[in-house]
């Protein structure tokens, strides 16, 4: 990819694990994104974004997170749902190795966007903003009582049991060609485990309980059109967050996924995402934001 120069890899993440990562570095970065993708994708399919970003000195890094594209573990499955916020920590103090200095912006999708939001209210001090799509804060169906308590037996006794989610392609964009990549990705997979239901829902739980504690720079971006992640979540959490500069956009006739969307509108969300990036990273510099010290 033209302005980038592309690498690979894998490490060694929590419980001895193997994380594939890939990453898409400037030649003179004046920040760094850190992506943390969804359920069931993979950390290639934010090329929308990767383009966005090209020629702007900002590198940007990317893992399939366990269970998911080519890292290791059952797919859609987690014993804890701090697995991944470990996983992702161990990946940052990685980069941290390189840029000791450079303010990092986490973008987090759907479930990443549970992820990211987490990893924020924990390790205030890793991250410079936060980007949320359509962050996993609220399912857009509500999942009947009965079938909840059966999940939460089901995660005590059997907990990597796995099902379907369910997950309709047609649901993430109005791109055709994006539904048709998806069906086709054969790093893409439709699994999630009891466990992996019964971590999420405490997780964002514990999320909006914990939400006044997000302080650093929010952006938030949600279709209102989203069947799989109701838009309310993403309302209640920049009510309740602590951020001085946030930025909220709820848009018209948006499915799942904002930066996959097609056409003209695609473009202007993917331009308006790279400038808030490219301003918070200008203004983390500025201040002198100090940043965590390599180990």
């Amino acid at each position: 990819m033209k302005h980038y120069n592309r690498e690979s890899g894998t490490f060694i993440g929590k419980g001895g694990l193997e994380i594939f990562f890939q990453c898409w570095k400037a030649a003179k970065p004046r920040g760094i994104v850190v992506i943390v993708h969804g359920l069931g994708e993979h950390s290639g399919r934010f090329t929308n974004i990767i383009h966005g970003l090209a020629g702007k000195n900002i590198s940007v890094y990317a893992m399939d997170l366990r269970g998911h594209g080519k890292s290791r573990g059952k797919r859609g499955h987690v014993c804890s749902f701090m697995d991944y916020v470990a996983d992702l920590n161990i990946y940052i103090e990685i980069i941290r190795g390189n840029y000791n200095k450079m303010p990092i912006i986490m973008l987090g999708h759907s479930m990443g966007g549970l992820i990211a939001i987490t990893y924020a209210i924990i390790h205030k001090d890793d991250v410079s903003g936060l980007v949320l799509s359509a962050p996993l804060l609220k399912f857009a169906i509500e999942v009947p009582s009965w079938k909840k308590f059966f999940g939460r037996i089901l995660s005590r006794i059997a907990p990597s049991f796995s099902m379907r989610t369910g997950l309709n392609p047609a649901d993430l964009s109005h791109d055709s060609d994006v539904i048709d990549d998806y069906e086709n990705d054969i790093l893409v997979h439709d699994r999630a485990s009891s466990r992996w239901f019964t971590e999420v829902e405490k997780a964002m739980e514990d999320c909006m309980e914990s939400a006044d504690e997000l302080t650093l720079p929010l952006f938030i971006v949600h279709g209102k059109d989203d069947k799989i992640v109701d838009h309310s979540g993403s309302l209640l959490l920049y009510e309740r967050a602590f951020s001085d500069k946030s930025e909220l956009h709820v848009i018209d006739g948006f499915y799942h996924e904002p930066m996959n969307e097609s056409g003209a509108e695609r473009t202007k969300i993917i331009d308006i995402i790279s400038t808030w990036i490219l301003k918070t990273a200008a203004e983390s510099v500025k201040a002198g934001k100090p940043e965590k010290k390599n180990l």
